[in-house]
């Protein structure tokens, strides 16, 4: 139930967090977003009565786990620059995939059994992403194609735009 309800929460986290750059563009989207979950965190972490706030437990993390921050940023920014180009659902797929292949490459690296059935899973998934990837495109080219004027061109270009652009 948490797990489905983290994907819930991601997939309106990055709806949120992409209608904000387009007011402060990728770069400042992404510092105020890890701003504002800073403060978050912090006021989760005072008020949370289990929680412990160390300057010890701090410096005797090994500095290894410090880059989980750094891949997360990456992540955020990699996301938000997805939902430019793709439109959430895609992008939630091709999430999706990469988790699964990343865990799978981790669950091998640490000496996890795999299954045929997981390879043959993200070999489905990725198949009907290209698929309807190239299904949208051939359309819009054959209607391009097809278009007669240059302002029907340009009416066109703008569906375009706004179907793989807009969330």
């Amino acid at each position: 139930v948490l797990s489905f309800l983290l994907g819930c929460l991601n997939v309106i986290n990055r709806t949120i967090n992409f209608q904000a750059t387009k007011y402060l563009g990728t770069n400042s989207g992404c510092l105020m977003n890890y701003i504002v979950a800073s403060i978050a965190s912090f006021c989760i972490l005072v008020v949370y009565p289990d929680a412990r706030f160390t300057i010890q437990d701090f410096s005797s993390a090994p500095v290894y786990l410090y880059l989980g921050g750094v891949f997360g940023v990456i992540a955020f920014f990699l996301n938000i620059t997805s939902l430019q180009k793709l439109n959430l659902f895609q992008s939630g797929i091709m999430i999706l995939i990469g988790q699964l292949i990343a865990s799978f490459l981790l669950d091998f690296m640490f000496g996890y059994t795999f299954s045929i059935t997981k390879i043959v899973g993200i070999l489905i998934l990725t198949i009907g992403v290209i698929y309807d990837a190239e299904r949208h495109i051939d359309s819009y080219r054959e209607r391009f194609e097809a278009s007669k004027s240059v302002s029907m061109k340009v009416d066109l270009l703008d569906k375009i735009n706004d179907d793989f652009y807009d969330v």
